[in-house]
């Protein structure tokens, strides 16, 4: 989603997305785009008015970036899940929504994967972020791991979708 009639804000938000309790997706809202994310809808960036939103309560973070329209670019082309977080998915429908599955990217990766064609939501997020500016250590893999990361590092902010 493009939306020219606004500028392009430095200014972010992580959203870290809870079920039961547990981190479980995560994705970046951007001012007058809405959710970007990577789920098993694929890349996108929506309205946050959209249908088909992840479910799970929302944690906000801000966090600024010095070079905001270098990551949106990225965010904004077509791409998939890892294909073997797909075949859990395709195996076992509603996996995704499982304690297991934000961690099951440890059993594929050590280190975050720079490749665009083999990553989990939060590598896609924090990949569009280095773009951006941002240093995140190459060991937050997971949205448990991002959102300790951004306790530490960013500030917390009210619902704001």
């Amino acid at each position: 989603m493009e939306n020219p009639e606004f500028s392009l804000s430095a200014e972010w938000q992580v959203v870290i997305f809870e079920v039961n309790g547990k981190a479980n997706h995560a994705g970046l809202s951007i001012p007058g785009y809405g959710l970007a994310d990577l789920s098993l809808l694929g890349a996108r960036v929506v309205a946050w008015t959209a249908p088909s939103l992840p479910k799970g309560k929302r944690l906000y973070f801000s966090i600024q970036l010095e070079s905001p329209s270098d990551a949106l670019k990225f965010l904004q082309r077509p791409g998939l899940l890892t294909g073997e977080i797909l075949k859990q998915e395709k195996a076992c429908r509603g996996w995704h929504l499982t304690e297991d599955a934000p961690d099951f990217i440890r059993k594929l990766h050590v280190q975050r994967s720079k490749n665009p064609d083999d990553m989990n939501c939060v590598e896609w997020i924090v990949y569009a972020l280095e773009l951006g500016g941002i240093d995140i250590p190459m060991d937050v893999l997971t949205p448990t791991e991002l959102l300790n990361w951004c306790q530490e590092h960013c500030q917390p902010v009210n619902d704001s979708a």
